[in-house]
């Protein structure tokens, strides 16, 4: 943080001050949430989760020198006693309480901020815009999924005067929460990468998912500038006219086209692209980042890269350099045996993606996909499971094994249209199962939702996969 006093933090929503009298003045280093990093002159944000509640180290951070404590009013009346000789600020919900510090340290900055989300590709999207905006200058960016109401207010309280604009990533998985974030970050540009089907069990249908992305167009200015899909209709009249629209996609009206695109070998894209409002002739770029779905995110880094000023080589060679983040499409080779590790999250469009990634590489084996739940899908989650295992029929895809309760529908719907199938409850049962029968040129994709740990699958397989010393 830079700039921020005692007496700032007194301008948010609190019900009670204990302590404060002679700091006013005093610089605020940072806000802390956790009080095993906090360090001297920090602000300790009491925050309270599902499995730990940080009102239980307040007076932790208060001797390792924090320069006053943020915690709610429910907690103080109950321990009143416990916090005497600390600096107290009382607010109704410390979680509410960091969006309003950020908001107001976001205001102090003129740079661009622009919001992204989506329900598929979000982050790689993200990372990818970072690393070409990063061709012109300094900027900040999400780090991970710091995407909710404690991730973005954290991600915002770490801008700088030498960032030249802030990328940020929103996620959402009820009606709100956009424009929750939205109202924390002031977004002056806004992309939504497309309309999937994530997180049904509360926005119920991709419709409702469009009108809870949608909110991150409807909260820019009358200036701004909202990237959009051109391949997704449920997003065609969401920006209003006012806005300055570039779109990207492989419809013909897009802004940048994607022209061609084949996968390699590898599953890599191959992609040819052009940008007739703002240069001549195709712009051609091979990425080291499996699936096709990649094109779409090179599309919206260009359009975004354009209207910032971006030189276009500079962003070819950044896009092209692009390698992901772990769980998202990364291949590795462990003692012969190609891993597609995909495990980060799914959702039935992810999954459907990962597969056909799957499906177009080129393997000296077999090809096996290791699935896990798709979690979050509500009442529609046996119907989407088993319409997986019926997009397999397209696939040569000839071996899934499953786990978990939901994905028992997919393993069925795959065994009727004549795949090998092992279905799973237990995951070191699968983990043995997979090393017993993994040979030599073989490539296993795996994915799953976060909750599975289909993470733990992969770490597995490279462990007992493993060349022996001397082999």
């Amino acid at each position: 943080m830079t700039g921020m006093r005692v007496m700032d933090l007194l301008a948010i929503p609190h019900t009670r001050v204990v302590g404060f009298d002679g700091i006013h003045g005093r610089a605020v280093r940072s806000i802390s949430t956790d009080s095993r990093t906090l360090s001297k002159g920090d602000v300790f944000l009491a925050i309270r989760g599902e499995h730990f509640d940080g009102h239980e180290y307040v007076l932790r951070a208060h001797e390792a020198g924090a320069l006053a404590c943020i915690v709610s009013e429910a907690w103080i009346r109950r321990n009143a006693r416990l916090a005497e000789g600390a600096r107290l600020l009382v607010v109704k919900d410390p979680v509410t309480a960091l969006g309003d510090i950020a908001h107001l340290y976001r205001l102090r900055f003129t740079i661009p901020v622009l919001g992204i989300t989506g329900s598929n590709g979000k982050t790689g999207t993200k990372d990818l815009v970072a690393a070409v905006l990063k061709t012109r200058g300094p900027i900040l960016r999400t780090e991970g999924n710091r995407n909710n109401r404690i991730g973005l207010p954290l991600t915002l309280l770490a801008l700088r005067p030498s960032h030249q604009a802030a990328v940020v990533e929103l996620g959402t998985n009820q009606y709100g929460d956009i424009a929750t974030l939205c109202g924390i970050a002031m977004p002056t540009h806004g992309l939504i990468t497309n309309i999937g089907r994530s997180h049904l069990q509360r926005l119920h249908s991709r419709e409702g998912i469009a009108d809870e992305k949608g909110d991150l167009y409807r909260a820019l200015p009358p200036n701004g500038v909202a990237y959009l899909n051109a391949d997704e209709p449920l997003l065609r009249g969401v920006p209003r006219r006012s806005l300055s629209v570039l779109r990207f996609g492989m419809a013909r009206h897009a802004d940048v086209r994607i022209a061609e695109l084949e996968l390699d070998g590898n599953g890599r894209p191959r992609v040819r692209l052009f940008a007739p409002r703002f240069v001549k002739g195709a712009i051609e770029i091979s990425m080291r980042v499996a699936g096709g779905h990649v094109a779409w995110m090179a599309a919206a880094a260009l359009a975004v890269g354009f209207s910032f000023g971006c030189e276009l080589d500079a962003m070819r060679r950044a896009i092209a350099s692009f390698t992901g983040e772990q769980g998202r499409l990364q291949v590795r080779t462990v003692g012969g045996v190609r891993i597609i590790d995909d495990t980060y999250n799914a959702n039935p469009d992810s999954v459907i993606a990962a597969l056909e990634t799957l499906a177009a590489m080129q393997t000296e084996g077999r090809r096996i996909a290791v699935l896990g739940d798709m979690l979050e899908l509500g009442a529609v989650s046996r119907a989407e499971h088993r319409a997986v295992g019926e997009a397999l029929q397209q696939l040569d895809i000839p071996y899934v094994f499953t786990l978990g309760s939901h994905a028992r529908s997919l393993s069925a719907a795959a065994a009727a249209r004549g795949r090998t199938t092992q279905h799973f409850t237990d995951t070191a049962v699968l983990q043995r199962a997979l090393v017993s029968i993994a040979d030599t040129g073989d490539t296993i994709l795996v994915k799953g939702s976060r909750g599975m740990r289909m993470d733990e699958v992969v770490a597995a397989l490279e462990r007992d996969l493993q060349p022996a010393d001397g082999d």
